[in-house]
Formats: structure tokens, C-alpha cells, sequence
């Protein structure tokens, strides 16, 4: 948070709207409340892109099903944080990479438990669909032969295809095989907004196709029912530093159906330039530029002392706050230009709100205007839940 004037008075204008809207609601019959509450909440809730009728659904479909898991992240503090941080998603260019992002930052026990909810177990939000950024590669690509025995041990994954999942800091991988399985103890790290750092981890089991060898399959898992396939492009195992295998993959969940990666896997902590040759022949077969890829940082060095990381979010703060700064004094001078104080702006902009809350629900279809009746929470109930918190949900 940015200690700035520019920060609390838009914090401000934010509450003084809110507040105007709960005293509106309140003072509403009964069911124009529903109909209101329902707008709003879709509208902080749900995904832009959704048509009305898919987004009241969803909405209407997360207030009934997944009311407790809603409950619990809006009262724990790291779900909490990734509600807002998502909200600083919303129609940007990365939006779904800043998603994932966030979920990295503050991914917990509770998220988990309200996408479990959400997207699986009630599957409120519909799932994304596949666009083919990552079909499945021609069988004559792949490697004909492979021994998954030879994956056992450390490897590093050196270079990375998708900047959203493959280039994370001291990516350390240990393999082994156990009852005709690859099984990978994975660990990374993700960096944090003041220059230090969290470890994580996760355990992931692969099959290899019988008649495929250079496929490897990670299926069966409950959490967001997630499969990733694994299309081994080039290897090169012969106990050197320069091992590499060139791993290209695509997956999917109950939330989002191809997403898909490459990563390259060394021996060495650093990607050996001798074998980048066999690398961009590889990424040109599937018809990938392998200069695009990301080099990753393997050090894997202690976090910077508590004082570094201090003076770093405070250089950054400043820079902001010049940054803000400036565009204030942008603001201003467009103001004298045109002689329409900020106020006057924000009173026509809340006016223009409130006229078009009421369009449209004048122009509500009987399906969407059924969808919203049967919210059938009470303002108490409502307010019980959420307390003075908007649910800013969204996602990825």
C-alpha cells in the first residue's frame, strides 16, 4: 500500500460511493434490493468477458453453492489479498497471466478451498476454452525411444517457453521411478514485490504412453481434476553436464482447457550454449523461436537481509509516488483547461452509474430478471456475509 494523498482520496471517493449505494439499497423495496445486489455483485464478481446471462448465472450460482468457502476467503487475509490483487486484472492485455500471478503470490489453503467450490465441485465458472496456442505436436516430432530411468536424479530447468510458468528463480527438480512411474519432487521459487522470495513445491506423477515413448502423461489428480502431457522433443542422457531434455507440454483443468508451455531441462544449473543448436531445431519443429525462450536464475541465493528488501519497496514507493505525482498535476492542469473540477467529474460519473443501473435492468431479459429473483438473500443476510466488504472474487 502507498502512503500518497492520491491513494486516500481515492480511497475516499470509493467509500462515499459505496456508502451511497448501501443507503440507496437499503431504502429500496425488497426486490428491487435483489435486483440491485445481484448487479453489483456480478458485476465485482464475474469475469467481464461473460455474456449477462452467463455471468448472472455464475453469480447467482456462487451466492447459493459456495456461500461458506465465499465467506472464509473474504475473512482470511491472504484470499483476501489475492481478491484485491486480482481486481488489478481486469481487461489488461496479461489478463489471465496477472491472474496466475496472483494466485502465486497468495495462493493458500482457503483459495483453494473456493476454487475447489467454484470451478470443480459446483462448477459455477465455466470452464476457458481451448484457442490452440498449444496443439498436440506430430507424433514424427518426438523422440522415438525414451528410458525414464534416465530422468532420475537433479535436474534445473534452464530455460522456459511461457513467462507465466516456466520462468521461475531455482527451478530444482528431483526425479524417480517407483512402480512404473516418473515421480518429480518439484520446488521453485516466486518472488515477492520487495525482492524476496517463498519456496514452493508440488509432487507430480507421469505414466509413459506404451506405444509413444516420448509422451508422458500426469492424470488422476484431484485438485482441479489437472492433466498435463508431457511431449519429449530432444534428449541427450549420457552423464555429462550437457544432458538436456527438451520437455514441450500442454494441459488442462476444470478452469481452463490449453494452456501449455516448453521448459528445458540440464544437469547444469546453467543452460550450456553447446547444445542450443539441437534446442532451436527442436523448438522450430513445433513451430516455436527458441530465442524467445527465458533463461531462469539457478543460484539460488539467501533472500536479501530485511533492510535491503525495506529500501528497495521504499525506492519504488518514491518512484510511485513521483509517478503519481505527475499524474495528478496532468489531471489538474486538464481540469483548468477545461474548467470541470474532479468532483464535478466524479458527481456526473456517479450520476451516469446510477442512470445506467437502471437501464439496465430495464432492458433485462426474462431470463436474466428470473436469474436475479431467485437470489433470494436477505439485505441482513447479505450483509452478515460479507460485512462491509464487497466480494471483489474473480477467477482465473
Amino acid at each position: 500500500m502507498i502512503c500518497c494523498s492520491s491513494y486516500f482520496k481515492t480511497k475516499q471517493v470509493i467509500n462515499v460511493i459505496l456508502e451511497e449505494i448501501l443507503s440507496f439499497i437499503k431504502e429500496s423495496s425488497q426486490f428491487h434490493f435483489m435486483k440491485v445486489a445481484g448487479l453489483l455483485v456480478c458485476t465485482l464478481m464475474v469475469i467481464p468477458s461473460a455474456n449477462a446471462v452467463d455471468a448472472l448465472k455464475t453469480c447467482s450460482c456462487l451466492l447459493k453453492e459456495c456461500r461458506v468457502e465465499l465467506a472464509k476467503c473474504i475473512s482470511n487475509p491472504s484470499c483476501a489479498a489475492n481478491v484485491a490483487c486480482l481486481q488489478t486484472c481486469n481487461n489488461r492485455p496479461d489478463e489471465t497471466e496477472c491472474q496466475i500471478k496472483c494466485g502465486d503470490l497468495f495462493e493458500n489453503s482457503v483459495v483453494d478451498e473456493f476454487n475447489e467450490c467454484a470451478v470443480s465441485r459446483k462448477k459455477c465458472v465455466p470452464m476457458k476454452s481451448d484457442v490452440g496456442e498449444f496443439p498436440i505436436p506430430d507424433p514424427s516430432v518426438l523422440v522415438q525411444s525414451f528410458d525414464m530411468e534416465k530422468f532420475n536424479g537433479k535436474w534445473f530447468i534452464t530455460s522456459g517457453l511461457n513467462p507465466t510458468f516456466d520462468a521461475f528463480d531455482c527451478q530444482v527438480h528431483d526425479f524417480h521411478t517407483e512402480s512404473g512411474r516418473l515421480v518429480g519432487n518439484l520446488s521453485w521459487r516466486i518472488r515477492t514485490p520487495d525482492g524476496g522470495f517463498f519456496t514452493r513445491t508440488a509432487v507430480q506423477k507421469f505414466v509413459q504412453d506404451p506405444n509413444q515413448p516420448g509422451i508422458l502423461y500426469n492424470h488422476d489428480n484431484d485438485y482441479l481434476h489437472y492433466q498435463d502431457d508431457w511431449y519429449i522433443l530432444s534428449s541427450k542422457i549420457e552423464n555429462k553436464p550437457e544432458d538436456y531434455i527438451f520437455v514441450y507440454y500442454r494441459g488442462r483443468n476444470d478452469a481452463w482447457d490449453g494452456y501449455g508451455g516448453a521448459v528445458i531441462y540440464t544437469r547444469s544449473s546453467v543452460l550450456p550454449q553447446s547444445i542450443v543448436p539441437d534446442l532451436e531445431k527442436a523448438a522450430t519443429s513445433v513451430g516455436r523461436d527458441f530465442s524467445k525462450f527465458i533463461k531462469t536464475d539457478n543460484t539460488c541465493g539467501p533472500e536479501p537481509p530485511l533492510v535491503e528488501r525495506l529500501e528497495k519497496t521504499l525506492e519504488e514507493g518514491e518512484r510511485t509516488i513521483i509517478e503519481e505525482v505527475q499524474q495528478i498535476e496532468g489531471e489538474v492542469e486538464k481540469v483548468e483547461q477545461t474548467e470541470r473540477s474532479l468532483f464535478q467529474k466524479l458527481a456526473e460519473g456517479f450520476n451516469e452509474i446510477k442512470q445506467d443501473e437502471e437501464n439496465f435492468l430495464r432492458e433485462l431479459s426474462k431470463e436474466e430478471m428470473d436469474i436475479l429473483s431467485e437470489l433470494k438473500m436477505e439485505a441482513t443476510e447479505v450483509e452478515k456475509l460479507f460485512g462491509r466488504t464487497l466480494p471483489l472474487r474473480k477467477l482465473r
